[in-house]
């Protein structure tokens, strides 16, 4: 066994080892995961599929979110450097920086995150509001790798948490959080179609936020994540994309999404995303059934989203749509390769 499949092996055991200790998928708990802003970092290429582009290789380096194993290296660059920025009602101002290189057959990444909701105001136990008001602002460190075997691209990373609440409270302090994210791709020869399978999030609080002498160590979303995609070949310029997300505490997500070039710089980018639980009431629905409840399993319902690429830079766009009267999200991101 060569050092690769070693790394690959000891990868998958520790991804698996949260599972088998943990009652898995305990919904009932819904909420307790730690630190559930790291999950809205989403490059504009990202949102505008919903998170289904996650088995198809690319040079986007932001395709680490969904699945490190999916990073590719621009070809004829040494370095790609990327910025985008959100907005919406989720967050007055939020973004990430990612730096990306290569070693012989490593893709070597680095990526910064940072979010800031604004000001909230504070509420008690019973649900009342008090003249105690807050400032969340979070920070979101990634390291991780992407490397070639035989038959499939493996990738794993790291990433450290922290987010302070800024109260007027003297207890207040900065939590910490640690978690370990790994991807496995396949695709076949004619690059028609291809699989993968990805763990997000695997990790916990290892400080919480009040001083009070004991630590709350709650899990992060610890998600699992199934995808594919198909190039049909009656539509050589289309990409179909689709992927099933199963978080820890929530119900299981589908994703679907498109992406169609529009000659060799644009392309254009569609996706939505339904959790399973609200497509079974959505049929009760369409059955004239009175059963289904008004709200959503998911922050999104649909995105759309633009994007230009030269041999010097690409530029995205996205919007999306929120669930639940929420309003919308715009993202932007410029991408350099040198």
């Amino acid at each position: 066994m060569n050092l690769l499949k070693r790394v690959s092996f000891c990868a998958a055991l520790v991804s698996v080892a949260p599972a088998l200790s943990h009652a898995y998928f305990s919904q009932d708990n819904s909420g307790e995961e730690a630190f559930s802003f790291v999950s809205t970092f989403d490059s504009p290429r990202n949102a505008a599929l919903e998170h289904s582009a996650g088995a198809m290789p690319s040079t986007d380096p932001t395709v680490s979110q969904m699945n490190l194993a999916a990073l590719r290296m621009q070809e004829g660059k040494k370095h790609v450097v990327e910025a985008h920025w959100q907005t919406g009602d989720f967050a007055e101002n939020q973004g990430s920086l990612f730096y990306t290189t290569q070693y012989k057959n490593y893709a070597i990444q680095i990526s910064y995150n940072w979010y800031d909701v604004g000001e909230i105001q504070g509420v008690d136990e019973f649900g009342e509001y008090t003249s105690e008001k807050y400032n969340p602002f979070g920070h979101l460190f990634t390291a991780g790798v992407a490397f070639p075997m035989k038959h499939i691209q493996f990738g794993a990373g790291l990433k450290v948490v922290a987010e302070k609440l800024a109260g007027e409270r003297n207890t207040d302090r900065t939590a910490l959080g640690a978690a370990f994210d790994w991807g496995i791709a396949w695709q076949n020869n004619s690059n028609s179609v291809g699989l993968a399978l990805a763990g997000k999030d695997f990790g916990s609080m290892l400080r919480d936020y009040t001083d009070d002498g004991q630590d709350d160590f709650y899990a992060m979303s610890q998600t699992f994540t199934a995808s594919g995609f198909f190039k049909p070949k009656s539509i050589r310029r289309l990409t179909m994309y689709t992927a099933t997300e199963f978080p820890r505490f929530t119900p299981p997500i589908f994703d679907i999404g498109a992406e169609y070039a529009l000659g060799t710089s644009f392309t254009v980018r569609g996706g939505w995303t339904r959790s399973w639980l609200d497509l079974v009431r959505d049929i009760k629905e369409l059955a004239a059934s009175n059963s289904r409840p008004d709200e959503a399993n998911t922050a999104r319902l649909f995105s759309l989203g633009l994007g230009y690429t030269s041999n010097l830079f690409a530029l995205d766009y996205a919007f999306s749509y929120l669930a639940e009267g929420l309003g919308m999200e715009h993202r932007i991101g410029l991408r350099l390769g040198f």
